[in-house]
């Protein structure tokens, strides 16, 4: 009988069908009665052989029962689950070694971000959130006004500078009060501009702006100009001002504005007659008037179809009832602008101011007067009438 064990290859007795740990799996595992070897006994050689003869037999046929009922592969798992650490392959001590390793790159990675975030976190809340802070309040300091002040003090009510920006605040405060108080007597429009821009939003605004409409517009009468009434309406559309004269300012700007083309000859010439005339009504001088008087005047302020004496006569009547002891008129010649009608007569706008010298030597200059005259086709005046600075103007 062979010496080698048919399921392990390991070696066993002769009188063995396996080896020893074989026949312990097959007799436990799987329920088979594999016998154990007999202890030898005297017999005669002829019974010795009869006996091996017979015991051989009996282990042959023993021997197909196991196999055929024996599961390999069943059999093969269980000895690979039941070996130690030691007996694994290298490479399943590869593979526990790469699994370990995804399993710590992945822990760290996760304890980094954590990490990380929480160093965003306190930097969001404690670097990021103090630097613009710090910002704002330099930014409110830069401008110096009450309302950035308040803005500071708006986005950061708890922040490390909101007692200063208070007192910053009342100071201002105080000093708007003061400064306006001052202003109300004041006559400047760079003064009242400066307030302004100093205190965008002083609760004294409004009257700032309608002092300093006020004082814009006297100016604009007193150069009596379209660029003067173009920088008035302009700031009025900037929110500048009020815009209390806009209408006043509009009309002046297109009684003023030369729309047509101009001659030069017939400029020179309107300019020549419109300032004799006005030298001649300063003088009060009849013989003067009635060179430069069409022989009959259409329109005279409210009065209309005069002959040229009863002209002289009104003129005369105003010049007495001035309660001044002269009234000189001074027309402002270069900014005379005319338009030539159809019927080759002349339409002018002149700005004039008016000089009156009381009977004490005092003298008061009304500018702002805009007068509209008419002239014929000879150059001799038909119509008058002027556009006053203010209605109560004499």
């Amino acid at each position: 009988m062979s010496l080698i064990c048919p399921l392990c290859g390991k070696n066993k007795t002769d009188e063995s069908l396996f080896c020893p740990d074989c026949t312990v799996k097959l007799n436990s595992e799987y329920e088979l009665n594999v016998p154990a070897p007999e202890a030898s006994q005297e017999t005669t050689p002829d019974v010795k052989v009869e006996e091996t003869y017979q015991k051989s037999q009996v282990e042959e046929s023993e021997i197909v029962v196991p196999v055929t009922r024996l599961d390999p592969k069943a059999w093969k798992k269980k000895k690979e689950d039941e070996r130690s650490e030691s007996e694994k392959s290298y490479y399943e001590i590869s593979r526990d070694k790469k699994t370990n390793k995804v399993r710590f790159t992945m822990i760290f990675l996760f304890v980094l971000t954590l990490v990380l975030v929480a160093a965003l976190y306190i930097y969001n809340q404690h670097v990021k959130d103090g630097n613009l802070e710090r910002a704002q309040w330099e930014l409110a300091q830069r401008t110096n006004t009450i309302d950035s002040y308040l803005g500071y003090m708006d986005e950061y009510p708890q922040g490390s500078y909101v007692s200063e920006a208070y007192s910053n605040m009342m100071s201002l405060k105080n000093n708007e009060t003061e400064d306006w108080q001052n202003l109300m007597t004041s006559e400047s429009t760079i003064e009242f501009t400066d307030f302004l821009e100093k205190y965008p939003q002083s609760p004294f605004e409004r009257k700032v702006k309608s002092r300093l409409d006020s004082l814009t517009w006297e100016a604009s009468l007193k150069e009596n100009s379209t660029e003067a009434y173009s920088v008035y309406i302009d700031m009025v559309a900037k929110g500048d001002i009020l815009g209390d004269y806009i209408g006043e300012a509009q009309k002046r700007l297109v009684m003023l504005k030369q729309t047509t083309p101009i001659d030069k000859v017939e400029m020179e010439t309107l300019q020549a007659k419109v300032d004799g005339f006005f030298t001649a009504l300063s003088n009060v001088s009849a013989t003067d008037l009635s060179e430069y008087l069409a022989p009959m005047i259409v329109r005279f302020d409210r009065f209309t179809n005069l002959s040229n004496g009863e002209m002289i006569g009104q003129l005369m009547l105003l010049a007495a009832k001035a309660d001044a002891k002269s009234l000189r008129y001074d027309p402002e010649i270069t900014k005379l602008n005319y338009e030539k009608m159809e019927n080759g007569t002349y339409t002018v706008n002149v700005p004039v101011q008016k000089i009156l010298e009381d009977n004490n030597g005092g003298v008061n200059q009304i500018k702002g007067y805009i007068v509209h005259l008419k002239l014929d086709s000879d150059f001799k005046i038909f119509s008058i009438h002027e556009t006053k600075p203010f209605p109560t103007a004499p």
